[in-house]
Parts: structure tokens; C-alpha cells; sequence
């Protein structure tokens, strides 16, 4: 059955299912996780494809536009973790809920969680004193962890072949050659005190958000002009994405007075492209709430996405502007029966679906996405990679999960005019070089967008550039692609002279070094 509405103890077994080990039980048709009873993703009785993972990426941000601060009280108060940010008033913040009665039956889930073993409350409060005291050894420790973790669980899924073994090896060369322009930026992320790192923006394990803050933002708190916003969404994979690496980009942006926001989500195998999706949405929201309190300008923001993150961020915004397009068609509800409803009496403007409208977004930036995860397949397979690695990170709806897809569905095909009027225009940025994601998989998108209606999309292809370039070796160079396209966007026609005024720093490690290392990349 679908999730109840949003309430306290919807979010409660959320939690549940967060600290719940997902050991897979096997069954007739191979195995099931222990979160089944809350995604109906996952259970044996399946709907059509347009309805299934489609369907529960919807049921989880319908949810998220009607979550308050009192929420995420029940959920922090009763499982531990770093206090969230001061939130603004409620009044302001907290959007209309689509039912305030509560529901009776619903209330030992929330006892489930206040009885669950110390063990956690011991691991968070433990963790937080870390992140206090000793933030970067704690985060070196929780890389060891995960990585141990990620390791046993994922082993089978990998082949070991030649290819493999020599992308492994290239892998290890690159980091060895890179590792002291690495280090200066882990310094960087750890010691500038215009970052303020592991913010907390919900109840999931990787829910945190890191805000780099310029010196105009800090006057404009007071009584000057907010300055512009960039929501970042890391790569990594889907497996080793971490909000640091947003670090470069944050740090540069900080020189022209841009408020950076990075949004961390879970990784699999912790947590699946819906939950991941879920956390992204759920951190664009908190933005749109909060970051007027930092100096930022809610009115000037933009959304970019580098290769996972772009998947994430591009599902997260699509899926959002089809449920607006549908309650607008509706008259303020999406006109599904297992969806949460918004009351009635709604206009059916846009920001009746949430306190945000994906209209409000300046731009979506899209940096080397795989936006397709069915054609994704054959390509790893000939990377050495276990092509059948996608159908464990979408439980099995691989097409469900993917962008590109969803545009093919009937709920998009239905409302795409009015979905393509709110859309923002879409920056999709791509190397001919790269070799993890092909070049075809922001060209492809492209052209399904155009097809589906979406006027405002650019296509930007690069000759000579890896999937790594633009967010690792570009800026070690001092060139940043996604700077010069991010500045236009935020400041118009005075963006080139920013460029040209702005201080021209030195590459941070010798050129010959950062091109071989560009050459030995394997991505």
C-alpha cells in the first residue's frame, strides 16, 4: 500500500526505514528488502510502468510540500543528530497541509522509533561531538567505514575482468598524481570559515547540506542586497557522492559574492534513486525556506547538477513540474487517489504544490548526466561493470528512475504544455571525451526534451574535456566551464566583467602534471 499522508508518523517510518538494515530475504523471484512494507516500489504486486517507481518518486515529494518544522522535531528529538538550522517563522515557511487531523491508528509508529535500542542515540550524539571537535578526522573515519561497508555488500556486483583491473589501476595513478592539489582543497574545505559545513535539512542519515557564505552575503543579512544562490548537486556515482566535492566549485563562486549551497543525499547501497531524489527535493526546499537568513536571494537561484547529481537533480525538477502542471489541471489536487491531497480552496497557481515552484529556478544546469539508465547499461558492461548494477539502485524500474523516460509516460504526454511553461531553461553541459557517461546522453535528453515540448534547453558540447574535467582538473587549472556559464545566468550582462576584474589565481598543482593526469583519467 502507499505511504500516508504526510504526518509526524509518516516520517517517523521513514526514519524506521533509514535505520532499518535492508538485508534482502529471499523469495520465490529473488529478494526483497526489508523496507517493502513502506516503497511500494518494492513489493510483489507491481503496476503498469507508467505507475510504479514514477508513482512513489511522486508520493515523496507530494509529501515533502506539506513537512513543517514540527516534523522534523518528532524525528530529531526522538533519533538524535546535529540540531537543523534556525528555521524562519512557521508562518512563513510552512506551506499548506493537506490534512491536519491525525490519524490514531498511526501513533505506535511513532512510540516504534522513541523505543529503538540506545545504540543509535549513542552513534549520533558520538558522531556530532566528532564533527564539533575533530570534523575532518571524523569524516576520514566515516569514509572508512562506508567504504568497508560499501565493499561487502557491493563485492558481487562488480566483475573483476582486465578492463576492470586496468580502470581500477588508471584510477589509483590519477588520484597519486592529483593528491596534493586534493589535499589543498580538503585544507580549504576544513578550514575557511566562510563555509559552514553539515547543516542539517531532515531525518535521513545523509541529510546534511554545507553553505558557503561570502562577505556580501554577511552584509546583506544585515541590510544590504541578498546576493545570488547556487544549489549543488555532487556526482559520485550514485555510491561515493559527498557534499565536500562541491568544495572547488563553492570556494570559486565565493570570490564573486555567490552563495553556494551543496546538498548531500544517501548513497547506495544505503539508500536507492528515490531516496535520493526525496533528499535532493527535500534540500531545494529547505533552501527556498532558509537561505534568505544567509544573505542569499531566493529570487536569484539556480540548480546544478554534475553527472549522478545531474540524474538526481533533472528527475527531482521534472518530476516536480509535472506535479504542479497536474494540480493546476486539477484545480489543486493531482487528481490521484494515492497521492497526498493539498486542501481545497487552492488556486491552483504554482506554489500551491509546495512553497517552491520549479519556476523560481533562473536556470538547470545539467554537467555530464546519465539521464537514461536503460541505454546506461550496455556501457558499463563494455567499462567492465556489472550492467545489472541499476536494477539494484532503482529497484528493478530502471526506466521508472530515469529522466529521459519520463517523458515518455502518459502523466507527461498529458500535461507536457503546461509542464514545459514552467520548466526553467535547461543548460545541458557535456565532453565529447568523457568515458564514463557518453556525450550521446546529454544529446539524447536534449532532443526528447525538445521533442516533449521544452523549448528553453541548450545543448553545450566540448571538445577535448573528460567527465572530470569541468569539476576537478578545469578548476586545478584555473579554467572553471561551470563558473563561466553559472555567472551569466546570476548577474546577466556584467557576469564577463566579473570574470575579467576577478583575481587570476595560479593552477594549484604544475600543468604537465594535470595533463597527463587529464590523459591517464579513466573517466
Amino acid at each position: 500500500p502507499p505511504p500516508p499522508a504526510a504526518s509526524p508518523s509518516f516520517f517517523a517510518a521513514m526514519v524506521l526505514r533509514e535505520r532499518s538494515p535492508a538485508k534482502a530475504k529471499k523469495n520465490g523471484k529473488g529478494g526483497a528488502g526489508a523496507a517493502d512494507v513502506i516503497e511500494p516500489a518494492r513489493t510483489k504486486r507491481r503496476s503498469s510502468k507508467d505507475a510504479n517507481m514514477h508513482r512513489n518518486l511522486q508520493m515523496r515529494l507530494r509529501s515533502l510540500s506539506v513537512e513543517d518544522d514540527q516534523d522534523f522535531a518528532v524525528i530529531l528529538g526522538d533519533c538524535g543528530g546535529m540540531p537543523m538550522a534556525s528555521p524562519v517563522a512557521k508562518e512563513k515557511t510552512a506551506p499548506a497541509r493537506a490534512a491536519d487531523v491525525e490519524v490514531e491508528s498511526e501513533k505506535p509508529k511513532i512510540s516504534r522509533i522513541k523505543s529503538l535500542s540506545t545504540f543509535w542515540r549513542l552513534h549520533d550524539g558520538l558522531e556530532d561531538w566528532g564533527y564539533r571537535n575533530f570534523p575532518a578526522i571524523t569524516d576520514l573515519f566515516n569514509v572508512l567505514v562506508y567504504s568497508v561497508d560499501l565493499a561487502v555488500r557491493s563485492i558481487r556486483w562488480f566483475q573483476f575482468g582486465i578492463v576492470a583491473v586496468c580502470l581500477g589501476f588508471r584510477l589509483i595513478v590519477y588520484a597519486m598524481m592529483l593528491l596534493p592539489a586534493f589535499l589543498k582543497i580538503f585544507v580549504a574545505y576544513y578550514h575557511d570559515r566562510r563555509i559552514q559545513r553539515r547543516v542539517r535539512f531532515g531525518p535521513a542519515e545523509r541529510e546534511y547540506l554545507d553553505i558557503y557564505v561570502p562577505e556580501e552575503a554577511l552584509a546583506a543579512q544585515k541590510s544590504g542586497q541578498p546576493v545570488p544562490v547556487v544549489i549543488a548537486i555532487m556526482g559520485g556515482a550514485f555510491v561515493i557522492g559527498h557534499r565536500g566535492y562541491n568544495a572547488q566549485l563553492g570556494l570559486r563562486l565565493l570570490d564573486f559574492g555567490v552563495i553556494t549551497v551543496g546538498i548531500d543525499y544517501r548513497n547506495f547501497p544505503r539508500g536507492q534513486i528515490p531516496d535520493m531524489v526525496e533528499d535532493v527535493g527535500r534540500g531545494v526546499r529547505w533552501v527556498f525556506q532558509n537561505i534568505h537568513m544567509y544573505g542569499g536571494d531566493p529570487k536569484n537561484m539556480m540548480l546544478v547538477g554534475q553527472s549522478a547529481g545531474a540524474h538526481l537533480a533533472a528527475m527531482m525538477v521534472l518530476e516536480h513540474g509535472l506535479l504542479q502542471a497536474m494540480d493546476q489541471a486539477n484545480g489543486g489536487s493531482t487528481g490521484e487517489a494515492s497521492l497526498p491531497m493539498l486542501p481545497r480552496g487552492h488556486s491552483g497557481s504554482g506554489h500551491d504544490i509546495d512553497v517552491w515552484s520549479v519556476s523560481d529556478l533562473k536556470c538547470f544546469l545539467g554537467v555530464s548526466g546519465p539521464y537514461d539508465l536503460v541505454k546506461l547499461g550496455p556501457h558499463l558492461a563494455s567499462r567492465g561493470l556489472y550492467p545489472r548494477i541499476v536494477d539494484h539502485l532503482t529497484s528493478g524500474d530502471v526506466a521508472g528512475c530515469s529522466p529521459e523516460r519520463l517523458l515518455e509516460t502518459d502523466d507527461w504526454k498529458a500535461h507536457a504544455a503546461a509542464v514545459a511553461k514552467l520548466l526553467p531553461p535547461i543548460h545541458l553541459f557535456h565532453g565529447y571525451c568523457d568515458q564514463a557517461v557518453p556525450v550521446w546522453a546529454s544529446s539524447d535528453f536534449a532532443e526528447r526534451l525538445q521533442e516533449a515540448g521544452v523549448e528553453n534547453v541548450t545543448l553545450d558540447l566540448r571538445k577535448g574535456m573528460s567527465h572530470t574535467y569541468p569539476v576537478i582538473e578545469g578548476p586545478m587549472q584555473r579554467h572553471d566551464p561551470q563558473v563561466e556559464l553559472i555567472l551569466p545566468v546570476l548577474f546577466g550582462k556584467g557576469a564577463q566583467k566579473r570574470l575579467e576584474d576577478s583575481p587570476k589565481l595560479p593552477p594549484m598543482w604544475p600543468l604537465r602534471i594535470l595533463n597527463v593526469a587529464s590523459y591517464i583519467n579513466p573517466f
